[in-house]
């Protein structure tokens, strides 16, 4: 099972967000988030948050609707989204999709980002996904592919402080046995040589962020 939280942050058109939930995930909205499911005629499985960005009146209707509605205070030490996420984790999925996690507030972003490493450690596949940016974590002794056309451009950061054993190939810039760390970012504006690159780690967390320049990015892997 698949699991799809959306965000009150910017979650793209419409039909771009038509296309990348499917009638058989899991749907949990974020506060406003609930706006966007209800713009492409989504009945969401659960509300989650402090609601002061939803209108009542569409909360009331979801609820009649069969929506699970879960509200909670405005002073609290979890953001909402950090919530939906550990309702998402409940309910033992095999990948979780984020939309709308970037937007206009940079604290929120990067905090949606660190949540990738919360699912993570539950065992869990966590992507934030929107039309330009397909962002995932690579791990250590796993395989990582980035496919597509040669010329697709992506970038590799490290998430933790160090990450060592960076291998990547059939990329315009391979690297064997390299090693990153924060406050060095030489890992921007790789781009695939032919049609696929693949990725190792040997320790740390490595950001692994694929770009569409043209937009309409898909939610594939």
């Amino acid at each position: 099972m698949r699991c799809v939280i959306i965000t009150g942050g910017s979650a793209g058109e419409a039909s771009w967000l038509a296309e990348i939930i499917k009638p058989e995930d899991r749907v949990i909205c974020v506060d406003g988030g609930a706006s966007y499911a209800a713009g492409i005629g989504i009945v969401p499985d659960m509300i989650v948050g402090d609601m002061d960005s939803i209108d009542r009146e569409l909360l009331e209707n979801f609820r009649k609707l069969g929506t699970v509605i879960k509200e909670y205070p405005v002073d609290k030490d979890d953001t909402d989204t950090a919530l939906a996420l550990a309702e998402a984790l409940a309910g033992k999925p095999d990948e979780i999709i984020i939309l709308g996690a970037l937007g206009t507030r940079f604290d929120h972003s990067l905090a949606n980002v660190h949540l990738l490493a919360a699912a993570g450690e539950q065992g869990v596949r966590a992507r934030i996904v929107n039309e330009y940016n397909d962002i995932s974590l690579v791990y250590p002794g796993e395989r990582a592919l980035v496919e597509g056309e040669a010329g697709a451009l992506f970038s590799l950061l490290p998430l933790t402080a160090e990450v060592s054993g960076i291998n990547v190939t059939g990329a315009k810039w391979p690297l064997r046995d390299a090693v990153f760390a924060i406050g060095n970012p030489y890992g921007i504006s790789n781009r695939l040589a032919a049609d696929r690159a693949e990725i190792t780690i040997n320790s740390g967390l490595l950001l692994l962020i694929k770009i569409n320049e043209r937009g309409g990015l898909h939610g594939g892997n």
